[in-house]
């Protein structure tokens, strides 16, 4: 942890502290929010019957409203990510809060589609920051031996907020309509606010790239450990391999960078398609294919409680396998269910619960890979560009979440309409890419015993030349 010439490495000191207090503290506190950004990320997919029917539009007038949020969430990503690179991850996360609460409060006094498509989109600039940052700041504070599944529980909370607000939404809808779920949707980004700005701590390793804060970081870090063992005069450094460029973007882009950023943006994006096809449209397509509309949104509701298995389970094995092979037999698993679920919709009064556990396998494989995506991209980026590089990989995946509308108004448009199985059938095809994408990433979290290797690696690195930090 300390090197020559008083030198403090800031990752080895955070990979010696246990997963207590601080680190614990964070992560639940981003579990929390993470849960809101769920809920709210998936509202549309329960309001959208009702809220038809209140405006008196058609379903596939619902497009713009879908793609407003994604193109906020485009937006919010990239600008909040690299507000969280210049002015800390805590200031650029709470900025995401209090646009996630101005949204859904436009949402909810909106009286056409015009005002609820600026408050979607105001919404999705809250929501486009939030998930990179949260990703950021947990891996940050988290040592590396459980960093992965760390940065999987805190993921899984989005679709597990889904699922909440399918739990929630029958008595909701039934109480205060459609407008009620926005007003639900507003109350924890409020609370959070309040509790963020005044409990949520600075990432250390954002403190050590600046030395006017080393002082406050030693203060951090002495709570982490619980012990007074550093005064502010240490050169606080953080270790990490690759070379940058003068700019974030153009890192992303030199030699050492540019395969993991070709091939991490390209799995982000096939997957999100696949991934707010589901989100947004599941319960339409199982309506239409004719079953109640109870069944429906319990489709859904299942799809995302689903994320549980394959986003804390997957981790599991990851960090005893690797990412490499888990997240590409999880992939394959999340085409097949798919497949599965267009077959089950063809057999005349099939069985409910054959179709909700296709959901929920479906559900397991897309959201899990989700997660494993944002785990990735985290170990693969150095501290100065992270939050702006786990940003920009999000924003490339909202290319594929803002196809995701357009591609199911096309479907909805059709005169006459194909089966819903089709359209699932090709669905099912689009995520080949994922899983080929996922695959060629060539910056895939370790295993266990590789982690033994790079642990040795590294301890040499800080004890030999060229341990000074990036400039």
């Amino acid at each position: 942890m300390t090197m020559k010439n008083n030198k403090v490495d800031v990752g080895a000191v955070i990979d010696s502290a246990g997963f207590f207090w601080m680190p614990c503290g964070i992560a639940l506190m981003m579990i929390v929010i993470m849960l809101a950004d769920g809920f709210d990320l998936f509202i549309m997919g329960y309001i959208a019957d009702p809220l038809v029917a209140d405006f008196g539009i058609t379903r596939g007038d619902l497009g713009p409203v879908n793609s407003a949020g994604l193109i906020g969430m485009a937006i919010g990503s990239v600008l909040l990510g690299w507000l969280g690179d210049r002015v800390g991850r805590k200031r650029a996360y709470v900025s995401c809060l209090s646009l996630l609460f101005l949204g859904s409060l436009i949402c909810y006094f909106s009286s056409n589609l015009d005002i609820l498509i600026t408050g979607r989109l105001i919404m999705g600039f809250g929501l486009g920051g939030i998930t990179p940052l949260a990703t950021t700041l947990v891996s940050e504070w988290t040592n590396k031996n459980i960093r992965s599944v760390v940065v999987a529980a805190v993921i899984v909370a989005i679709p597990l907020g889904g699922a909440l607000g399918g739990l929630i939404s029958g008595p909701v809808l039934e109480s205060g309509g459609w407008r009620g779920m926005f007003l639900v949707g507003s109350m924890v980004p409020l609370a959070m606010f309040v509790l963020f700005s005044f409990l949520l701590p600075e990432s250390p390793k954002y403190l050590a790239k600046h030395p006017e804060l080393h002082k406050r970081l030693a203060h951090t870090l002495n709570r982490l450990l619980g012990e007074n063992r550093f005064d502010g005069t240490e050169e606080f450094v953080v270790v990490e391999a690759g070379k940058r460029s003068s700019h974030w973007f153009s890192t992303l882009w030199n030699t050492d960078f540019r395969a993991r950023t070709t091939f991490i943006w390209t799995a982000f994006a096939i997957n999100s398609f696949v991934l707010y096809v589901f989100t947004n449209y599941l319960p339409t397509l199982l309506t239409n294919s004719g079953l109640e509309a109870g069944t429906s949104r319990m489709g859904l509701t299942v799809f995302s409680g689903g994320a549980a298995l394959g986003s804390v389970g997957g981790a599991l094995f990851i960090n005893w396998f690797g990412s490499k092979y888990v997240g590409t037999i999880l992939a394959a698993v999340g085409g097949l269910a798919t497949a599965a679920l267009a077959m089950l919709l063809l057999v005349d009064n099939v069985a409910n619960p054959s179709l909700l556990a296709a959901c929920l396998v479906a559900g397991a494989s897309i959201n899990g890979m989700q997660a494993f995506l944002y785990a990735v991209s985290a170990h693969s980026y150095p501290t100065e560009i992270r939050a702006s590089a786990v940003g920009m990989a999000q924003t490339f995946s909202r290319i594929g979440a803002v196809a995701s509308p357009w591609a199911a108004t096309f479907y909805f448009k059709m005169d006459p309409a194909p089966p819903v199985s089709m359209f699932l059938f090709a669905i099912a095809g689009v995520i080949v890419l994922t899983v080929t994408s996922f695959f060629l990433i060539p910056t895939h979290i370790p295993s266990n015993s590789r982690k033994m290797v790079e642990l040795e690696e590294e301890d040499a690195l800080r004890h030999g030349v060229g341990v000074s930090p990036p400039e």
